[in-house]
């Protein structure tokens, strides 16, 4: 029998991943106010671009951690009185970037696909993955009828998700300067 250490515990990734991403979520929302122009959607949103990281490197425990923050942010911050679109969206967020490497890669897991990835592959996944964010996230609030312009809201998310990967990709080649090999 084998024990886990415990940062290889389930539950302690999952702590450690969930209060990782609601800080960053917290810190770029409170740091952004002036571009959350449409409901649900900035136009330079750095936490999407994480999101899909997180999945790409801890695949469903990543997508459970997104899913928790993105619950609590809509819970208590952005549709207090709409639970049920509460909870659609933080299944949305937690399904769009698992959707996005099923699209692309043909699996939830990159497993062998790793190995081949490379500039051009993240660009496509990255473009997917904004569209298929967007298009599910702004449903969930045209469908409740948190918006009537359903394009507009769209196109801000869409240009704030590909912003927000742009950076985060940056953000993420910055900090491997610092990380040895």
């Amino acid at each position: 029998m084998t024990t886990n250490t415990w940062y290889e515990r389930s539950a302690f990734q999952f702590m450690a991943l969930t209060l990782a991403f609601a800080t960053l979520y917290a810190i770029n929302n409170a740091a952004t106010p002036f571009l959350y122009l449409v409901p649900g959607a900035h136009l330079v949103h750095i936490p999407s671009g994480i999101k899909f990281l997180m999945v790409l490197i801890f695949s469903f425990m990543g997508a459970l951690s997104i899913a928790t923050v993105s619950l609590m942010a809509g819970l208590f911050f952005y549709f207090p009185n709409h639970h049920g679109v509460s909870v659609e969206l933080a299944l949305v967020n937690a399904l769009s970037p698992l959707l996005t490497l099923k699209l692309v890669t043909g699996t939830f897991r990159l497993g062998g696909f790793l190995e081949h990835l490379n500039l051009n592959s993240l660009i496509k996944m990255g473009l997917v993955f904004s569209l298929t964010n967007s298009v599910l996230n702004q449903l969930v609030i045209y469908w409740n009828g948190l918006t009537t312009d359903f394009l507009s809201g769209l196109e801000v998310m869409f240009i704030g998700d590909i912003t927000g990967f742009g950076i985060s990709l940056m953000l993420l080649k910055l900090s491997a300067r610092f990380v040895k090999r």
